[in-house]
Order: C-alpha cells, then structure tokens, then sequence
C-alpha cells in the first residue's frame, strides 16, 4: 500500500478528538501538559494509521493562508488564497504580497488538457521575466499525484508536517486542548522553530537560517488546530514572537477553508496570441531562473 504523506496525520489524527470534548462546555480548558499529551496522545495513536486527509482531500471548495514571517528588521507578508473544484479537478492559486502589491503570481491548472497557467504580475513583466502577463507550461505530475505539492495546500501541509514531528519527538509537545462555542475544539502544539524552519514552513534564505542559533532553534511556535463537531478543519494557525541569539523573531500564518468553490471562482484566460508558451523543461527552467532573479532583486 502507498505510503500517505507525513504531513496530513495531524489533522487525521485530530479527528477523533471531537468526539471525546465535544460536548464539553465553551471556554473549557481540556487537560495541558503531560495531562494532554496522554489525553491527546491516545486519540493519536488510535487514528495515526487511519488518516482523514482533512486538507488534501477536502473538494469543491475555497481556502486561504495569511502568512507573516519577520526576522529583525526583515519581513514578509503573503496573502494565498485557492479553489478546487469539479471532477476532474479544476484548480486556481493567487498569491498576493501584502509588502509589495506589484508581486502577483497566479497559478491556473484547468481540469482538461496537458497544460497550466501562471499570471504574472505588472513588477515581473517590467522586469522581463515573460514578454506576457500569462504563461503557459506542462502540467507538473507531482501536482497531480502528490496531494501536498499543489501551492493551494503546501504551506498548510508543512506546517502539519512540522506539528507532527514535534509531536512524535516529544509528546509533551502538546500544551492543552480547549472547547471552543458551537461544539469547537482547539488543540495547541509548541512546535520547536528548529523543526519550522526545517519543515520550511517559510522558506529562508542563508543569509537568515545562518544566523539561527541554539537560542533561537529551540524557542515555541505554538500551532493551534481548530476543528467542527464534526472533525472537519475550521483553521490551522501557527502564531509566536520571540528573542534569541541577538535577533528577533516574530510570526503568524492561519489557514482556513473559507467556502464552497465554483468555476466563477476560476480565471478566464485571454487570447492565445497574449500567452508565452513554455514548451518543455529548459524553457520552464529558464522561466523560473528569470523569476527568482527578478524576486530577488
């Protein structure tokens, strides 16, 4: 049997939690510490092998990731919102940065035919990155086989990825579970920033992973996962501010299903004469070689 992705056990895992605190009162605070982790720890072992990819297998619907990220003086903000919808699946991506609004990449993999879409932003066309705002590629198969490495759902499956791993190295890692109004459940997890920064829930550069120290790693990022009555997610946030090393940190991402997805949810594409066809690998590499010199400068 195929191996499942490590980082959709989470909220697999979480599944059967709500049934067990479900009915207890708003605003209750469930077991902390090694209280929760053997609480918790429980509901995982007895599901760990039976996932819900509440993620990557939720269809026909809308999401959306708000993700921060600041290293002293230097910061990022990123607006991702997505849509999945029809079978076989059609899917959209747009990426906005809150720093540099001229920053829009778009990603459009229409459920017919054998290639996808990017839209480019004002800021990449200037740059000469594409003679066209739209491009068009071959569609990846990773993004067709592997759930996570669609760009709708990858931050939110690495910061799953990043939970679990804190959880399996220590079950302390669980800090508490709370009843929330309406039947909610929320259940926190410090994360290690070590392992955030592995996982490369934000992806850094050298210049600031290099400058991480024994400090630093080993400060929590407390991950709290919210669920419905019925198990299904309600968000996925991951929020800390810390000191260490002689630098600052701060973050915060939250990730949430926001709706049900239409095709008015999709991009229409224009004129073929107005797309840069990128027919194979090396015209896609040199693509994305332009692209990253472009972001970086």
């Amino acid at each position: 049997m195929r191996k499942r992705p490590t980082a959709i056990f989470v909220l697999g895992a979480l599944l059967a939690l709500v049934s067990a605190c479900g009915q207890a009162k708003a605003g209750t605070a469930l077991p902390k510490g090694d209280d929760a982790a053997d609480y918790v720890g429980g509901k995982f072992e007895q599901v760990i092998g039976k996932l819900g990819d509440a993620i990557t297998d939720t269809r026909d619907v809308t999401n959306s990731l708000d993700a921060y990220f600041k290293f002293d003086d230097k910061w990022v903000h990123s607006v991702v919102t997505s849509a999945r919808t029809g079978s076989p699946e059609n899917r959209a991506v747009r990426h906005r940065s809150l720093k540099n609004p001229d920053e829009i990449i778009d990603t459009y993999t229409p459920a017919d035919g054998t290639v996808e879409y990017t839209y480019l932003g004002p800021v990449y066309v200037q740059k000469g990155v594409s003679p066209t705002a739209w491009v068009s590629m071959p569609k990846p198969e990773a993004g067709l086989v592997v759930p996570c490495a669609w760009g709708g759902v990858l931050t939110p499956c690495r910061m799953a990825d990043s939970t679990v791993t804190a959880y399996e190295a220590d079950k302390r890692a669980v800090r508490g579970a709370k009843s929330l109004g309406e039947g909610k459940t929320a259940l926190t997890v410090n994360v290690p920033f070590e392992i955030f920064v592995k996982n490369r829930v934000e992806i850094l550069p050298p210049s600031i992973t290099d400058q991480i120290g024994p400090e630093l790693k080993k400060a929590a990022v407390p991950a709290t996962i919210t669920l419905n009555p019925d198990g299904s997610l309600v968000s996925f946030a991951m929020e800390a501010k810390f000191a260490g090393d002689g630098h600052q940190v701060e973050l915060k991402y939250e990730f949430r299903f926001t709706g049900k997805a239409s095709l008015q949810d999709l991009p229409k594409l224009p004129d073929a004469s107005q797309i840069t066809v990128l027919p194979d690998r090396a015209a896609m590499d040199e693509f994305y070689r332009r692209l990253g010199e472009a972001q970086g400068s």
